[in-house]
């Protein structure tokens, strides 16, 4: 609906929109700092460069990382951690692009359907072929594999997995171990459990304390309107509050 309102040239020439999302390529690049100072952090320290297990659905934070690389950061190989929205890990293997509808996932973040930035990484970094050549693989983690990392490496680490960043530590995992030993690897955390209370709480048995940042943003009143997914729905919504 984001992208149907962006083309509609009425809708955007009446209200100018920008997003905030990874649709906007300016929210990639503060991303790709991240990547830049960790990624040379880790080479002053070790004199090698550091690979990366990255959640992603549309494909942002990825593609974040791969231009970071690009700049010439020191980072070695990046694999992409996605949930059961098939459409990356697809086209890694057929190298056919077909995009499809979301599917709702615990790791809901990442439910995306037609990732944006998959244009951008193939439009400059080339198609499926050039992609893996260059250290670029992806994997796909189902409900029941994410379910099961946060329920098990709740009990062995000192820390609690979103559904998002369970999805990575479950990528790596999959690495076989001459990959995974052969590189230094980061595992991405994208959130903090907290905010997944309801799917992260029943698994481990216990509340997960919330950060005052976030607990003072989840005492705000909300405000929100529920509509179909149908563009018009979207139109009519806007000239209602907008």
């Amino acid at each position: 609906m984001v992208k149907a309102a962006f083309v509609d040239p009425t809708l955007a020439q009446q209200y100018h929109f920008s997003s905030a999302n990874s649709i906007n390529i300016g929210r990639l690049l503060p991303q790709s700092a991240y990547y830049a100072y960790t990624s040379l952090r880790h080479h002053r320290k070790t004199g090698r460069s550091l690979s990366f297990v990255i959640p992603t659905g549309n494909l942002g934070n990825g593609l974040a990382a791969v231009l970071a690389r690009a700049c010439g950061m020191p980072i070695g190989d990046i694999r992409f951690a996605t949930n059961a929205n098939r459409t990356l890990p697809d086209y890694f293997a057929s190298g056919e692009y077909e995009p499809r509808d979301s599917i709702a996932t615990l790791a809901s973040a990442m439910d995306v359907g037609a990732p944006s930035n998959l244009e951008r990484l193939r439009t400059v970094f080339g198609e499926r072929d050039a992609l893996t050549h260059h250290g670029l693989d992806v994997l796909s983690v189902d409900d029941g594999s994410i379910a099961e990392r946060i329920r098990s490496d709740a009990l062995r680490l000192p820390f609690v997995w979103c559904p998002h960043s369970a999805t990575a530590m479950a990528a790596w995992l999959d690495l076989d171990d001459a990959r995974r030993n052969a590189a230094d690897w980061c595992l991405v955390a994208t959130a903090h459990p907290a905010k997944f209370e309801t799917i992260v709480e029943p698994l481990v048995g216990h509340t997960v304390a919330m950060p005052p940042a976030l607990s003072d943003l989840m005492d705000r009143r909300s405000s929100f309107e529920t509509i179909d997914a149908d563009v018009s729905r979207l139109a009519a919504s806007l000239a209602r509050n907008v």
